[in-house]
């Protein structure tokens, strides 16, 4: 059976509309369709216009065919389409051309749209978009729960914020908080930087990004990959989480986690970091660090670990506190400070010091406040040394004010030589020769034949040379006649076997790279 029930013209439903609300309700009555109560009626999906309706009832099912200009209402929420299907019965509309939807600030609009008023629930394809003024969301099919205020798509779409483009192959929008929810080849373009993640959640209205999952942001000077982090595009602000990797050729860090404020180039590193710059093969390690990008200003703290590679060979270097930064914002050169208990390692060289700087300029290190330098077995030790390399070698050493250099000649005693000034000259092999000038003493313990120890040799002279072979004192040179004194071993004095200040540190010594963060 097919019945139909035509009103022509122009129709709008209004409250001052009486007669049309009479037609309306007579047509209903006639269908035996119910007529709810007022406070059903908020529930339902009302017809406020359109150029003319036809009630239908095709094979049992009854509905409400609606064309031109059409209104529809349900609670605060308002459709627009050019045709429409209303089913009273299931109480949903089936509307195609020029599809419009406003929910408060929210509208969204579609080719085709089928709306199920008892769940609240749209779904709009075609061209579907959604907007709240702060934010525009595109995708071909778009699902819309006008309860929630929840909209989303399963099959690609994308967000435009100001100039900045969002697109996922999932995505969530929740009205209520202003988020929307990315997931799977997510992908940000903005004109300052592209952003690749598995899952993203954005805040239309703080422009915050939150990324999870693998993560790449790319800009004009550096890559980063993260695990997870966020993004604060209006105070230009980020956090990185673990597995965080900064490449910014010739530099490259990698943290636990990362903050950093790109407006004024600051960055801080909390837990296992690792700076890198390749152009000068260095590394500095620690737990805690921070940067800034206009000096390239590196400062590391908590068991830091510098890494400087040589010929053949590594310095490492350890201090309460490292520093690296380039000597002006106009000036590439680049120096390294470390402070407060300064520990150093390389196979052929270890030292102790207060304080510590290095710079490019000379490639010089400098040493302060009571250092102690070990070069294999012989102990050197003053109030202030340079150490020049050369071609990443140690090249010469210089020890200024109260100069001191102690050699174990056996188990029990010990060469000895001081001065106030001295300078070191390094070969291939290591410490090859060291010139002592001003005040000079030595203290040599001499064997016979059978190499048994008959006495030392105590000597004055203005200037003393000393040669190593084999890493040891092989030969000693007095530049001036020197006052000298042999005394045999039987009638030694015990004072009579250390000079004046003698200080054997070797308890100190670093023994290994691995024992520069062991020390306290």
């Amino acid at each position: 059976m097919r019945l139909v029930f035509y009103i022509f013209a122009h129709v709008r439903i209004s409250p001052v509309n009486s007669f049309a609300i009479l037609l309306l309700n007579t047509a209903l009555l006639f269908l035996n369709l119910p007529f709810a109560s007022a406070q059903e009626e908020k529930k339902e999906v009302e017809i406020i216009n359109a150029d003319y309706l036809k009630f239908q009832e095709i094979n049992g099912k009854k509905y409400t065919r609606l064309v031109g200009n059409v209104e529809l209402k349900q609670d605060e929420i308002y459709m627009w389409c050019d045709s429409a299907n209303l089913d009273k019965e299931t109480n949903s509309v089936d509307a195609w051309g020029h599809i419009h939807i406003q929910q408060d600030t929210i509208h969204a609009y579609s080719n085709v749209l089928h709306h199920d008023g008892n769940k609240k629930f749209s779904t709009l394809t075609g061209n579907a978009r959604i907007t709240n003024s702060k934010m525009i969301l595109y995708t071909e099919q778009l699902f819309y729960n006008v309860k929630n205020k929840i909209a989303f798509y399963l099959d690609c779409g994308k967000v435009v914020k100001d100039s900045t483009v969002i697109d996922s192959e999932k995505g969530y929008y929740y009205s209520n908080t202003n988020e929307v929810y990315f997931n799977h080849d997510v992908n940000i373009n903005d004109p300052n930087y592209r952003l690749f993640s598995d899952t993203l959640r954005y805040n239309v209205q703080t422009k915050i990004s939150t990324f999870y999952g693998n993560t790449e942001i790319t800009n004009k000077d550096s890559k980063i990959y993260c695990d997870n982090g966020w993004y604060d595009s209006e105070k230009d602000i980020s956090s990185f989480g673990k597995n965080t990797v900064i490449n910014n050729p010739p530099q490259r860090i990698t943290a636990d986690s990362l903050y950093y404020e790109r407006f004024q180039g600051y960055g801080k590193a909390i837990g296992n970091f690792t700076w890198a710059d390749s152009s000068m093969e260095t590394e500095i390690h620690g737990q805690y660090g921070e940067y800034y990008d206009n000096r390239q200003y590196v400062m590391a703290t908590d068991h830091p670990l510098l890494i400087y590679k040589m010929d053949k060979d590594s310095l490492f270097l350890t201090a309460d506190t490292l520093k690296s930064l380039n000597r002006s914002e106009n000036d590439s050169i680049k120096n390294f400070f470390a402070y407060y208990h300064a520990r150093m390692f390389m196979k052929d060289m270890q030292g102790v010091c207060d304080s510590m700087f290095y710079s490019f300029e000379d490639s010089t290190f400098r040493m302060y406040h009571n250092p102690v330098v070990w070069s294999n077995n012989t102990q050197i030790s003053g109030d202030t040394m340079y150490l020049a390399t050369k071609n990443n070698k140690p090249d010469k050493l210089s020890i200024y004010q109260t100069g001191f250099i102690i050699s174990p000649s056996g188990k029990k005693y010990f060469d000895q030589i001081k001065g106030t000034n001295m300078f070191g000259y390094f070969d291939s092999t290591g410490l090859a020769r060291l010139d002592v000038e001003g005040n000079a003493e030595s203290l040599y313990f001499g064997k016979n034949d059978k190499d048994k120890y008959v006495g030392n040799n105590k000597a004055l002279s203005t200037n003393i040379s000393l040669y190593f072979s084999d890493k040891k004192i092989s030969r000693i040179v007095f530049k001036e006649k020197p006052e000298a004194v042999f005394t045999p071993m039987k009638m030694l004095t015990a004072d009579q076997f250390k000079l004046k200040g003698f200080n054997w540190q070797v308890d100190r010594k670093p023994q290994s790279r691995e024992s520069l963060l062991e020390y306290k």
